[in-house]
């Protein structure tokens, strides 16, 4: 078995999806949540997983890898912070959860886990959106031999 980094980024994406959380109350829930990065974003709220950065040790027979993840929420399409800023706070506390109760997505992931937040504009394809940004840390372990 081999690393998939894009069944990775799928699984992520996968728990924010619509039916695996449930919105805060008034508020519409996720419309999509892809890891597949569209040209635009359409109806929100929209959540979008892209890889950041990864590294690998290896020894003893195992390779560990550690993947780092940017998990964007999209509120609406703004720049007053001053008013989506209470709808963001309220999403924080139903998003910042969906690694707890499980933190393995199965395969060689061993742990997935949420390591920081910030609330401010994300910019997507030329537009300012209202969202929080996550940073999720995966932590794979496969079988590794060296080679000459």
């Amino acid at each position: 078995m081999t690393l998939d980094f894009d069944g990775i980024a799928v699984a992520i994406a996968g728990r924010y999806a619509a039916g695996q959380l449930t919105a805060p109350a008034g508020y519409a829930t996720i419309r999509s949540s892809t890891a597949n990065p569209p040209g635009a974003i359409g109806p929100t709220p929209a959540v979008v997983v892209s890889a950041d950065q990864g590294d690998f040790d290896a020894g003893n027979g195992t390779r560990i890898g550690g993947q780092d993840w940017f998990v964007r929420f999209y509120l609406d399409q703004t720049s007053d912070l001053e008013r989506t800023e209470p709808a963001l706070r309220k999403w924080l506390n139903v998003l910042a959860y969906q690694h707890l109760s499980g933190v393995q997505l199965g395969g060689l992931v061993a742990t997935c886990r949420l390591m920081s937040w910030r609330i401010g504009v994300l910019s997507y394809g030329g537009l300012d959106y209202a969202g929080i940004e996550f940073s999720v840390h995966t932590t794979t372990s496969e079988g590794w031999a060296a080679s000459v």
